[in-house]
């Protein structure tokens, strides 16, 4: 895009030829999905401090393939061309993020036994009287805490249905 005419090149194939444009609409679907906040997070619970300037640099060159993306749809925001699947993400954004945050805690707890998060949610009665052997009896093979294992496999899949394509 550097090149003279290069970003008119671009949006005249995204224009004319069909292959070009569901490319980049995909790619478009791709980055709305996308979440760099979540990724960041992640950074902070799992990745050793030293590799934290790796993830921004990605997360930056996250931002300047999106801008670029954006210039040759000739769009202003993701998915504009698509209103009812930018919609429906929308939609689906609150609970992926609580699964990644859910996840991301998780994964900590597995990999730092001694990590407590510094506020815990209320949970419900329900929970509360679960004592630790019952939660043991559903998964006696783990070698993790009673629940962890249980909670990272249900994100996983919880993340994965959820962000499948929807249109």
């Amino acid at each position: 895009m550097d090149r003279p005419g290069g970003l008119a090149t671009l949006r005249e194939m995204y224009d004319e030829w069909p292959f070009f444009r569901v490319t980049i609409d995909l790619l478009e679907m791709v980055f709305a999905k996308g979440d760099p906040g979540i990724a960041a997070l992640y950074d902070k619970l799992l990745v050793p401090e030293d590799l934290w300037p790796f993830g921004e640099q990605l997360r930056a060159n996250y931002a300047e393939t999106q801008s670029l993306l954006l210039k040759v749809a000739g769009h202003e925001d993701l998915l504009e061309s698509d209103p009812y699947l930018r919609q429906r993400l929308l939609l689906r954004d609150s609970y992926i993020t609580a699964l990644n945050v859910c996840q991301a805690y998780t994964l900590k707890r597995i990999r730092d036994g001694e990590f407590r998060p510094a506020t815990r949610p209320p949970l419900s009665k329900e929970f509360i009287d679960e004592t630790a052997e019952s939660l043991m009896e559903l998964n006696p093979s783990s070698e993790y805490d009673p629940g962890l294992e249980d909670t990272l496999i249900l994100t996983m899949k919880g993340i994965a249905a959820g962000m499948q394509n929807t249109g």
